[in-house]
């Protein structure tokens, strides 16, 4: 019995731990001496420092690894869901430990002894490295030892090959974006004066915008205006030579086209827009007074408005800007107590702060027609548009468009505009390249044209002849389509290049007031219009359709699908501007083109 009860003492002094306390405490072990080999880096921790003397001894350079390596493995052993505590990230960098080290040995300087053995790779890094170079050579031991840390990194993050390069050059790309900014930012601080504010456009700036800095500012305003040359009288056919029809009757040789003398010149006066240094000075405090920091770059003066281009600091919101509207027309004192924000300007960084000028200039269709722009154009059915806000020539093709439908409240412009187009095409093209259908049921805005010859027929001032005139383009629209079939060819241009055929002029039908066609017969002109806006462009036939009724029943859904060129010029409301253009911004505009 007494046997039997010193087993049982015996028994019960034995220490049982459980898998989990086991490898709880080895954990723990690991971690510890992770952090005193951490902290043996910056001091002396353990007497005679001897731990650290023995890895430096055996690995070298690689000593600052063992430190991560006992920390990821003491993580893994803690069984928590770390990511750092997997156990491809302790494995990955041991072998990326041993590859290191032999990488580096390979690179060491020669040593002999054992004094010298703690560099480069240690102990281990020498004997491995050795071992390569005597199965392979120093450099096929490299490239294997390469591979290997190139290996190591994979396994430490999990990651594909694929994976590693995208990220490698997302992070070269964003530290060569650094550097440039802070090169871009010392430059910038270097340059202590500040840009030249650029006033594009214009005309006589001493005598309408006055130029003195009366206070004080520091930015210096460089003025540039347009280059003064003689505005030659004659339209020279010589750069229309390339587009011009080939297969055109012998009597062509025979036609004059107008000299631009028949166009009055440039007018005496000027636009007056105030003093553009002080507007610009007005801006930048009153948008600073509300928080935002900008900067005006530039100023395009225009025959109407006064553009001023405002450069935003980095997270400044648009919205902002467009908010404060009615602020920025109560500051700089607006003649008609708006501005008109356009954020962001096209194609450029930049918000423009469109200012109406006190008193604008009237802008000559001359200028356009003799503008280097409108010389370079080799289409004869591009048109003059006008002037934009830097003063410079506007101009489009009928071609491209290839239908436009024009609306806007009774005297802002449209009869202008049409007359425009008309005397460009008479300036540009000749009767067998251009034929003109036109309707006036006003009977006093187009009847001048009576009697040229590039009229298909008189104008047209009866609603009930308008239907017979639209049904005969649907029948010559069907004609060439025909003719196309048999000269196996898709267009017009195609048509005309070919020999053996006569080449077909276009057919611009130009009508001056949709709504009482509309209210004539809605059905039928809807009808007809959508049937040539549908299928005439290939045969050369463009439809031009002004209103001053920009209602739905006139403007249908059918009539905005076929007709995607729109130009609005001022409306009453914002809900005309909707119907015309498909958002705000007619309303706004100054009633004067």
């Amino acid at each position: 019995m007494a046997r039997r009860r010193n087993r049982k003492r015996k028994g019960s002094m034995q220490l049982k731990l459980k898998k989990d306390s086991l490898r709880g405490i080895l954990a723990v072990v690991f971690l510890g001496l992770s952090a005193l080999l951490s902290l043996s880096f910056f001091g002396q921790v353990i007497a005679n420092n001897l731990f650290q003397d023995v890895l430096n001894r055996y690995f070298g350079s690689g000593t600052i690894f063992i430190s991560a390596i006992l920390f990821t493995f003491g993580l893994f052993l803690t069984r928590l869901k770390w990511r750092i505590g997997r156990a491809n990230v302790w494995l990955g960098l041991l072998l990326f430990l041993f590859s290191f080290l032999g990488f580096v040995q390979l690179f060491a300087p020669p040593s002999t002894g054992s004094e010298t053995s703690s560099e480069g790779g240690g102990i281990i890094g020498a004997q491995l490295t050795d071992a390569l170079v005597r199965l392979l050579s120093p450099i096929g031991a490299g490239v294997v030892l390469l591979c290997l840390l190139l290996i190591a990194l994979l396994v430490i993050f999990n990651a594909s090959l694929d994976q590693s390069i995208a990220v490698l050059v997302t992070a070269t790309d964003k530290t060569v974006g650094f550097l440039k900014n802070l090169v871009s930012a010392g430059l910038a601080k270097s340059n202590s004066k500040k840009p030249a504010l650029v006033v594009n456009g214009g005309g006589k700036a001493g005598e309408h915008q006055p130029l003195t800095d009366k206070t004080n500012l520091a930015k210096e305003m460089k003025v540039i205006e347009p280059n003064k040359r003689e505005i030659k009288t004659e339209i020279t056919t010589q750069s229309r030579q390339d587009t011009a029809f080939v297969n055109l009757p012998v009597s062509e040789s025979v036609w004059e086209y107008p000299p631009l003398s028949l166009l009055s010149d440039n007018p005496p006066t000027e636009a007056n827009r105030g003093d553009v240094k002080v507007n610009a000075q007005r801006i930048e405090k009153t948008l600073d007074s509300f928080g935002i920091r900008a900067r005006v770059v530039e100023v395009n003066c225009g025959p109407a408005v006064t553009q001023y281009a405002l450069e935003l600091t980095e997270g400044t919101k648009i919205s902002k800007i467009t908010a404060l509207g009615n602020d920025l027309a109560l500051a700089l004192a607006a003649p008609t107590g708006t501005v008109r924000i356009e954020a962001p300007i096209p194609g450029r960084s930049l918000v423009g702060i469109e200012v109406p000028n006190y008193s604008p200039s009237l802008v000559n269709l001359k200028s356009v027609l003799a503008s280097d722009l409108m010389r370079n154009s080799k289409s004869v059915l591009t048109v003059a548009l006008g002037h934009d806000v830097a003063g410079q020539p506007v101009i489009s093709n009928l071609a491209k468009m290839p239908h436009v439908l024009i609306a806007g409240a009774t005297g802002s412009g449209k009869t202008v505009l049409l007359n425009t187009f008309i005397s460009t095409l008479l300036f540009r093209a000749s009767p067998y390249e251009i034929k003109l259908i036109l309707v006036d049921p006003k009977r006093v805005e187009l009847i001048q044209y009576n009697g040229i010859p590039h009229l298909l027929t008189p104008v047209i001032v009866e609603a009930e002849k308008v239907l017979s005139a639209l049904k005969w383009a649907i029948a010559e629209m069907e004609r060439r389509y025909h003719l196309f079939e048999t000269g196996a060819v898709r267009n017009i241009d195609e048509y005309n290049e070919m020999s053996g055929f006569q080449a077909l002029p276009f057919i611009v039908v130009i009508v001056d007031e949709l709504a009482d066609l509309m209210a004539y017969a809605p059905t039928e002109v809807e009808g007809t219009i959508c049937r040539l806006a549908q299928m005439s462009r290939a045969t050369g036939i463009h439809l031009v359709l002004a209103t001053q009724r920009p209602s739905v029943d006139v403007i249908t859904g059918l009539i905005k699908a076929n007709i995607p060129a729109r130009i609005a010029f001022n409306v009453t409301s914002q809900v005309d501007s909707r119907v015309i253009i498909d958002q705000p911004g007619a309303e706004k505009l100054l009633g004067r083109g």
